[in-house]
C-alpha cells in the first residue's frame, strides 16, 4: 500500500509538472507570436503602446511595483469595458453619437486645421475687399441742428395760430440779427430759453446733436430734418418758419459732416478678421466636399417620410390650445 500510495504522488506530481511546463510553452509561444500584448481582460487587450502611454500620463517610473499598480488598474478599466459591452451599452444610441462626435473632433484637429493655418488673408486680399466694398465703409453725411419750437394747441382758431407763427418769426428776426454780432454764438442762445417749447433744447440752445442723413428723427417732423439738409452747408444757415401738425419749427445748422470714406488703416484689423473667419468657413466647406465625395451616400425618401417623433404629452393644468 506504501508503495502505490508513492507511486500516486510521484505520477501526480509529474501531470502537474507538465501541465505547468505546457503552460510556460503555451505562454512563451503567445509571448513570441504578439510581442507587444501586455495583458488582457476578456477580448480587452492591453499593448504595450497603450501601457507606454498610460505611464507618461500617470508619471509611473519603471520601477516593477509602479508598473504592476498601473496593470492592475488598466485590468480594472478594461474588465469595466468589457462587462460594459457584454451589457450591450457600447450599442447605446447617445454614447455611439457621443464617440462619433469624438471622432470627427479628432479628424478635424488632424485634417482640418493644418489647413486653416493658410486662412490669413494676405495684404492683396485685404486691399481688394476695400476697394470692392467702398459702400460699407463709408461713413454717411450727418449734420448737428438746433430747433425752436412753438405748439400750437389742437382747436386753435387762424388767429391765435397766426400769433404763434408771428412770435417765431420774431425769434427768426432776431436770430439773425444775434448771429451777425456774435458768429460763435452756439445754437440759438438765449433765444431758445425766450422762445422754444422743447423741453428737451431750450436750455442748450435749442441743440438737439447729430442727425444721419436719410434717416428721421422719432423727436421731430420729418419736415424738420428734410428742412436741416435742406439749409446751406455753412454752419448758421436758418431755415424760414416751418408749420406742421404739432405747431411751428425754426431750424438752424450748426455743423456739417459730408459723406466720407473710412481710410483703410483704420478698418483693416476688422478686415482682417473678417476675411479670416471666411477663408476659415471656405476651406471646412471644401474640406466637407471632399469627405462627401470620397464616399457613397444614398438617401430613401421613404423612409424618411415615414419618421414621426412622438409628441409630449399635454399637462392636464395647460391652459386648452387656440382654436
Amino acid at each position: 500500500m506504501t508503495f502505490r500510495r508513492g507511486f500516486r504522488f510521484f505520477a501526480a506530481l509529474l501531470v502537474g509538472l507538465d501541465a505547468v511546463l505546457l503552460g510556460t510553452a503555451g505562454c512563451s509561444k503567445a509571448r513570441k507570436a504578439d510581442p507587444d500584448l501586455v495583458a488582457t481582460a476578456g477580448s480587452q487587450e492591453i499593448r504595450s503602446a497603450e501601457f507606454e502611454v498610460a505611464m507618461r500620463r500617470r508619471a509611473v517610473g519603471n520601477e516593477p511595483s509602479a508598473k504592476s499598480a498601473l496593470l492592475e488598474e488598466l485590468l480594472d478599466h478594461a474588465a469595466l469595458v468589457e462587462a460594459a459591452r457584454a451589457a450591450g451599452l457600447d450599442r447605446d444610441p447617445e454614447l455611439q453619437h457621443s464617440w462619433e462626435n469624438l471622432l470627427v473632433a479628432k479628424l478635424r484637429e488632424v485634417r482640418l486645421e493644418p489647413r486653416q493655418t493658410n486662412a490669413q488673408p494676405t495684404a492683396e486680399q485685404v486691399r481688394s475687399h476695400y476697394q470692392s466694398n467702398q459702400v460699407r465703409f463709408t461713413e454717411p453725411a450727418m449734420r448737428r441742428g438746433a430747433v425752436l419750437f412753438a405748439e400750437v394747441p389742437s382747436k386753435a382758431e387762424a388767429g391765435r395760430k397766426a400769433q404763434i407763427r408771428a412770435r417765431l418769426e420774431e425769434a427768426r428776426t432776431k436770430a439773425l440779427a444775434q448771429d451777425s454780432k456774435d458768429p460763435s454764438l452756439r445754437g440759438f442762445g438765449p433765444l431758445a430759453v425766450e422762445y422754444s417749447e422743447d423741453q428737451a433744447t431750450r436750455y442748450r440752445g435749442g441743440d438737439f446733436g447729430w442727425i444721419q442723413a436719410g434717416r428721421g428723427d422719432a423727436r421731430y417732423d420729418r419736415l424738420v430734418v428734410d428742412s436741416l439738409f435742406a439749409l446751406p452747408s455753412q454752419s448758421g444757415a436758418l431755415s424760414e418758419v416751418l408749420e406742421t401738425p404739432r405747431g411751428f419749427y425754426l431750424v438752424k445748422l450748426l455743423e456739417n459732416r459730408e459723406a466720407r470714406v473710412k481710410p483703410m488703416e483704420s478698418v483693416e484689423t476688422a478686415l482682417r478678421h473678417q476675411l479670416l473667419i471666411a477663408n476659415q468657413a471656405r476651406l471646412e466647406a471644401e474640406w466637407k466636399a471632399e469627405a462627401r465625395a470620397a464616399v457613397k451616400t444614398e438617401v430613401f425618401p421613404e423612409v424618411l417620410a415615414r419618421i414621426r417623433v412622438p409628441e409630449a404629452p399635454t399637462s392636464p393644468d395647460a391652459p386648452p390650445s387656440l382654436p
